[in-house]
């Protein structure tokens, strides 16, 4: 296998192929996915083009990144919330060592209510306030157009903070939903 520079080394050819077809006009912007803060900085290091126009992460209240996304947003990167309804790879386990699925959890519940939306609704509007884009997967035509009513509201203050505090408790990592049997998933090199 590859070591830890061998890996670094290949992100960064990567990057300068990239860099390469934006120069040429074969594509109007570049980016990452699932770079963690010691990647980016370790790209920026050789990078000609910075910053990367979005960095496509898991987020979502069980597994927020605040200092990921806050890295990103002082650095001009945009964040793409991948995952903001919870994640595929949930298992009953794992939700009930979580706590329970999002969409039953009391602050989600509580905002949807007060606020007449879905669970749902409540989820990506909660990762929209937090400047992240969303893209809710979903190919029922219903559920496309409830995703997209999530602008005629706002979360207070306090349901922000109410949902923000489910990930309390919950171990770095450990809220994680997506890639859960990947053996890479933790890798931070």
């Amino acid at each position: 296998g590859m070591g830890v520079n061998e890996i670094a080394a290949v992100r960064a050819d990567t990057w300068r192929a990239m860099e390469d077809a934006y120069r040429r006009g074969k594509t109007r912007s570049i980016a990452v996915s699932n770079f963690t803060i010691k990647h980016l900085e370790t790209l920026k290091e050789t990078a000609t083009l910075w910053p990367p126009a979005v960095n496509q992460i898991e987020s979502h209240p069980y597994y927020p990144q605040n200092d990921l996304i806050d890295y990103c947003q002082k650095e001009g990167i945009v964040v793409q919330a991948y995952a903001a309804l919870g994640g595929q790879d949930g298992t009953k386990a794992k939700w009930k060592a979580l706590g329970g699925k999002l969409f039953e959890s009391a602050p989600v519940l509580e905002a949807s209510e007060r606020l007449h939306k879905t669970p749902a609704q409540i989820l990506l509007r909660w990762s929209l306030q937090r400047n992240c884009a969303i893209v809710p997967k979903t190919c029922d035509p219903d559920r496309m157009k409830e995703n997209s009513d999530i602008f005629d509201f706002e979360l207070s203050e306090e349901e922000m903070k109410a949902i923000a505090n489910l990930s309390e408790g919950v171990g770095d990592g450990e809220g994680r939903l997506c890639w859960r049997t990947e053996k890479l998933r933790m890798l931070d090199i």
